[in-house]
């Protein structure tokens, strides 16, 4: 299996129309017999996140997806924490694993094409604040980062 190169997961699973569950399932099957005991380590957090999933009645990708995110999101955390400590070992474990799961999450969209979608939504809702917010997100359909939309949506109000 080759690495988790940044689009061949996307094209993989198009390809293959798995879903992301069965997709990571595969993966960990592929990473045990390669015995490549980091990407094993990550997929196996990954799987187990997604059981519990199954458990709570959320069997779908959009579930994996946010659970993804949420995880993607403790890394990006880790790894602010472990610089500022100068843990620098730890920080390179948290971007490995950062990498392994953004191999997994649909490509987020750039800060000037959320502002476009954000205007957009504006101008035909009048929303504002909190409520401009949500509609934006429910528009970008998880392609984007809530802090950078909200950003966005504070930059458009002042």
């Amino acid at each position: 299996m080759p690495r988790l190169d940044e689009g061949i997961r996307d094209y993989l699973v198009e390809l293959s129309k798995m879903s992301l569950k069965e997709t990571i399932k595969k993966d960990l099957f592929d990473a045990q017999k390669e015995a490549d005991r980091d990407l094993v380590a990550i997929l196996k957090l990954l799987w187990c996140e997604i059981g519990y999933l199954t458990v709570d009645k959320k069997d779908d990708d959009g579930g994996a997806l946010a659970m993804l995110k949420k995880e993607a999101r403790k890394r990006k955390d880790a790894i602010e924490i472990y610089k500022k400590a100068g843990d620098e070992q730890r920080a390179e474990s948290e971007e490995y694993e950062l990498k392994v799961i953004k191999g997994y999450l649909p490509e987020e969209m750039g800060e000037e094409e959320i502002r476009g979608v954000v205007e957009e939504v504006a101008k035909e809702t009048g929303l504002s604040g909190g409520q401009l917010i949500g509609m934006a997100m429910k528009k970008l359909g998880g392609r984007a980062d809530g802090k950078l939309v909200a950003k966005i949506v504070n930059s458009l109000s002042s």
